[in-house]
């Protein structure tokens, strides 16, 4: 909380120090030139009144240096030209109001000439040196906030993560940045791969000053802007304004954006037809340090775009090879689990095919057999790679209804046992009385159930003990399912819920099969699990067996009317050989 609530005040202080600086840069170019002379007029005439004052109730030798106040107030805030009137103002006043003959330009004792121009030296010196002073204290702070204000911007894009946010962020600058300029809205396009332009950021997104222009018209525009790798100026047709007043004249100005030499997007910028001389000034930079500001915020916004499309460049690319390493994953392990069912299938329909071959029924069940469980083998294959697809694709949504946790294992653990993988395995089963109902989908979490207790069977030696336990942790239905086979490593926790990750082949003595399939089981339990917005991880020490542990939040909602509970068992599942 305290670092969200420092970086906000961060951004505050940034913008408020980025709106002075703009505010008094943009006070300076436009400021009535002849204000600073009226200003020295009237500050000669309010000292000459306070001489005159003074004057006549107590005579005072040099009082004309009292002019150097106005004439060092004059250049404090004026400049050298607004001092060097101030000057000359107090020596005209000095003498036509102050020394005899009064209100004529003559002096009639000589000693009060150097009087008057000691005093108009001093008055031009002091207000060169004050002015002066001014001016490198003024380029001193500008020069300070202006560092100030690109580093700010500087350290936003370095610091955002989000491009579309980022996007957002500056062009709400550059419409606060340069609204004493002229600007009201900023719009940043950028283009893709195909070279188009799409709009990715215009804020505000309305106005009550003047009309913004819709996308469509901001597109063609600078469209146009691309064409002839220059800026240029849109006037916008006004529209109504609210409460009744009139919207100022609007214009679309549209600038191309370049990276090493390249266009990567496009600027507009909505305001009045003032705000074109900033974009004319920022093309001859010079000493202006706003033209420079609008400069350096168009070649950061240009880096800036051609960082975004250099990362989705590279996202692209690594989506590219990563569907190449899946592609090839895929084919090589469907390559070698349908030629393996296939071979067997093709070797007993050739022997029973065989004209010469005598076999007893026993010989021919055999055959027959070994043909039905390579057949099933390609089912079960070719209804992981279905399920996995239709998962991904969003299609196989679960069907929610309420179940007990034992209906689905049971379920699981007859249809393994109709399919004879279950042999001479013990599965024991331990499940409380009190379990509540639970949202699911029957169908997908038994496949879940199913392909934990094949991994489980696969990875274990033949005498080993599969556990299957249930229990309520807090708000959700937790159930495990472990083994005491090889156990996985720690760096493989994470990478067998992967697709086509298979892990490493047991090797421990008794060991009941060799680790087949294309690994695809674990996965499709991943996949299932978070589309019922549950959690699934694994635990296991190498060599002592794994344990699979998924979870299926409880509904705080119960079903209506009474359902029947399956009493909570502990029992053995010892089945013959």
């Amino acid at each position: 909380m305290n670092t969200i609530i420092g970086e906000r005040t961060r951004q505050v202080r940034a913008g408020r120090q980025r709106h002075q600086m703009a505010q008094r840069m943009w006070q300076e170019r436009w400021r009535a030139p002849w204000f600073g002379y009226f200003c020295a007029f009237v500050g000669v005439v309010g000292v000459s009144l306070v001489i005159a004052l003074v004057q006549a109730q107590t005579p005072i030798a040099n009082i004309s240096l009292l002019y150097l106040v106005a004439v060092l107030w004059v250049a404090v805030s004026f400049g050298r030209g607004s001092a060097i009137c101030a000057a000359l103002l107090a020596f005209l006043a000095d003498d036509l109001f102050f020394i005899p003959p009064f209100y004529r330009l003559t002096v009639d004792d000589p000693n009060q000439w150097l009087s008057l121009f000691t005093l108009l030296a001093t008055a031009l010196v002091a207000g060169q040196l004050t002015a002066a002073a001014r001016a490198r204290a003024q380029e001193a702070q500008e020069s300070r906030q202006y560092t100030e204000t690109l580093y700010a911007l500087a350290q936003l894009i370095a610091t955002a993560t989000d491009d579309s946010t980022l996007l957002t962020t500056l062009a709400q600058w550059g419409s606060d940045s340069f609204a004493l300029a002229g600007v009201r809205a900023c719009a940043i396009l950028q283009t893709d791969v195909e070279g188009a332009l799409t709009l990715c950021a215009l804020t505000p997104a309305n106005s009550s000053l003047m009309p913004l222009p819709d996308e469509e018209t901001i597109l063609r525009r600078a469209n146009q802007a691309l064409t002839t790798e220059q800026p240029i100026n849109f006037s916008l047709p006004t529209g109504d304004a609210l409460a009744g007043d009139s919207p100022s004249p609007a214009c679309l100005a549209c600038i191309p954006l370049r990276s090493n030499r390249q266009i990567v997007g496009a600027l507009g910028l909505i305001g009045s037809e003032g705000m074109v001389r900033l974009i004319e000034r920022q093309a001859n930079l010079g000493d202006d340090q706003l033209a420079s500001l609008f400069g350096a915020y168009r070649d950061q916004l240009a880096l800036t775009l051609e960082r975004a499309a250099l990362r989705r460049q590279a996202i692209h690319t690594e989506a590219l090879r990563e569907s190449d390493r899946l592609k090839t994953a895929l084919l090589e392990s469907v390559t070698h689990d349908l030629r393996t069912p296939l071979a067997g299938i093709k070797a007993a329909v050739t022997s029973l095919l065989a004209p010469t071959a005598q076999r007893s029924l026993v010989a021919q069940h055999e055959l027959l057999a070994a043909i039905n469980t390579s057949a099933d083998r390609l089912n079960r294959l070719v209804s992981n790679l279905l399920d996995l697809s239709r998962l991904e694709a969003g299609v196989a949504k679960p069907h929610l209804e309420w179940y007990t946790i034992d209906e689905v294992i049971v379920a699981a653990l007859d249809t393994l046992e109709r399919a004879g993988q279950l042999d001479a395995r013990r599965i024991v089963v331990e499940t409380p009385d009190d379990l509540p109902l639970a949202l699911m989908d029957h169908d997908q979490i038994e496949r879940v159930m199913i392909n934990l207790v094949e991994n489980a069977l696969k990875y274990s030696p033949a005498q080993g003990v599969i556990h299957i336990a249930a229990r309520v942790i807090r708000d959700e239905l937790e159930t495990r399912v472990s083994d005491e086979g090889i156990g996985v490593t720690p760096g493989e926790l994470t990478a067998i819920f992967e697709k086509f990750y298979r892990g490493q082949q047991p090797t421990q003595p008794g060991a009941s099969r060799m680790a087949g399939g294309v690994g695809l089981g674990l996965s499709i339990c991943a996949s299932i699990i978070h589309a019922h917005q549950g959690r699934i991880w694994a635990e296991s020490q190498p060599g002592h067996g794994a344990t699979f542990i998924f979870t299926l939040p409880l509904s705080p909602e119960r079903p209506l009317g009474e359902l029947p509970e399956l009493p909570g068992r502990t029992e053995t599942l010892a089945l013959p050989a």
